[in-house]
């Protein structure tokens, strides 16, 4: 029976480890089972020992090594299983394997990349909210029953903020509770996947972030492609592969169109010229490729190309993003405060004109 452990609990990088280490032993003339054994033994992750332990003994049953990881199609995807095949089938599977633990790395560092630059921005965010609630649960109260007791109607901001107040502190609870229980029904009853796909759709349509995660994609494309060519996969294979990997609908359309071209005997970069997902770099880095057949090089070189790119936007946005959070922070928090003594400002005038 399969296991079905959830990929977000097998990192990435768990899963390069494993790749590295496996290629190794298996360059060293370690047998297979052997290697297996041997990783079972020194892998710290449960779930992923759990994994090796069942390939493991798939593979002792003499089920090739591609169909015992097929088994598992959270942990290793469609990429990993296909290399591996063909890594098998043309007895290169060390070489295969050191390959894909490189292209995991690489797009492990490129995930941590994004989750890092978000990360100080998103805090930073959260002590704002938590910031502009205590004042409106602790501060906010006691100058409204001060303002109660002047009897005077109040300056509309200052009102706005008070009835705000009186919102929060009173169905704050239900709104935090039916909160939590929308983030648990999530958290058992929507697939994660398909949520974050949806959230970086939207995310598409934001100016510098969906730039962002076009260009991710792309890199992913050429790297993942260039992987499979460089393990010796057909081109078609390679591209129906690279296909699955694609998340936004346009351009995984577009590498469908490329798939149809390359089955008529025609080239890559021909679909690539009028696409509005791939520069013009892209496809003319391509065409290069195909006339000289180094087309895994080129991909290569187009892949590292957009990820240092990548990099430099990602910490643009990162830097951009902190001073705008800490100055709509200060800005909220100013105009709650001088809500709040604008009626004892007029109450002074009131008195100093009297």
């Amino acid at each position: 029976m399969a296991l079905t452990e959830l990929r977000s609990r097998i990192s990435g990088a768990d899963i390069a480890t494993f790749a590295t280490q496996l290629s190794v032993m298996l360059e060293s003339r370690v047998s297979l089972q052997r290697s297996l054994e041997v990783l079972l033994v020194q892998t710290r992750n449960v779930r992923l020992r759990e994994v090796i332990a069942d390939i493991g003994r798939s593979v002792r049953h003499g089920n090739p090594l591609h169909e015992a990881l097929a088994r598992h199609p959270r942990v290793f995807d469609a990429l990993f299983v296909v290399t591996v095949e063909v890594g098998q089938e043309t007895g290169r599977l060390a070489e295969v394997l050191a390959h894909l633990a490189e292209y995991l790395e690489k797009m492990a560092a490129l995930k941590r990349k994004i989750t890092q630059a978000m990360t100080y921005p998103l805090l930073v965010a959260l002590v704002a909210l938590g910031s502009i609630l205590f004042l409106l649960v602790f501060i906010v109260p006691s100058f409204g029953e001060m303002f109660a007791s002047f009897q005077k109607e109040l300056p509309p901001v200052t009102q706005i903020v008070v009835d705000v107040s009186h919102i929060v502190t009173g169905y704050g609870w239900y709104a935090a509770g039916v909160l939590a229980l929308g983030v648990a029904g999530l958290g058992i009853g929507v697939d994660r996947q398909h949520l974050a796909r949806r959230s970086a759709l939207f995310a598409l349509r934001l100016p510098v972030a969906g730039d962002i995660l076009v260009k991710t994609q792309v890199a992913r494309f050429c790297r993942t492609l260039a992987t499979l060519l460089g393990a010796q996969v057909s081109l078609v294979k390679a591209l129906e592969v690279t296909q699955r990997g694609i998340w936004i609908e346009g351009m995984r359309d577009e590498v469908g169109r490329i798939l149809r071209s390359v089955k008529h005997g025609r080239s890559i970069a021909a679909p690539l010229e009028s696409s509005p997902f791939f520069p013009p770099m892209v496809s003319q880095m391509i065409a290069v490729g195909e006339e000289t057949s180094e087309l895994d090089r080129m991909l290569f070189k187009v892949a590292a190309f957009h990820e240092r790119e990548l990099d430099a936007r990602i910490d643009a946005l990162s830097s951009l993003i902190e001073p705008v959070v800490v100055l709509l922070l200060g800005f909220v928090v100013a105009g709650i405060l001088i809500a709040m003594y604008l009626p004892m400002f007029e109450l002074v005038g009131a008195f100093g004109g009297g």
